[in-house]
């Protein structure tokens, strides 16, 4: 991982695009599941914070392995996360 900065913008960058697309999903299809794409705006939302913070409070910040191991994971988690998010919105608009 390059920076703690980087991360913090990638988390901000790839939350923005799941909530654009949201609002693009609501824009095409306005009367279907106005009510779910909002809940998953919220959660994305939810899913930022919750990353920030945690990017911001490592565990171990004198062991250098741990903290390595630390952010690769916050990092996984981190895609796991939106992918969660991207399906459940794709799920959403198809229906």
């Amino acid at each position: 991982m390059a920076s703690l900065r980087k991360l913090k913008k990638e988390i901000d960058y790839l939350v923005s695009e799941v909530i654009s697309d949201g609002y693009a999903c609501m824009v095409v299809h306005a009367s279907k599941n106005r009510d779910a794409v909002i809940d998953i705006i919220e959660e994305a939302v939810d899913v930022r914070n919750k990353l920030i913070d945690r990017a911001n409070h490592s565990d171990e910040k004198h062991n250098t392995r741990l903290v390595k191991k630390y952010y690769r994971t916050l990092r996984a988690e981190m895609f796991d996360s939106i992918d969660a998010l991207f399906q459940k919105l794709s799920d959403i608009c198809k229906a």
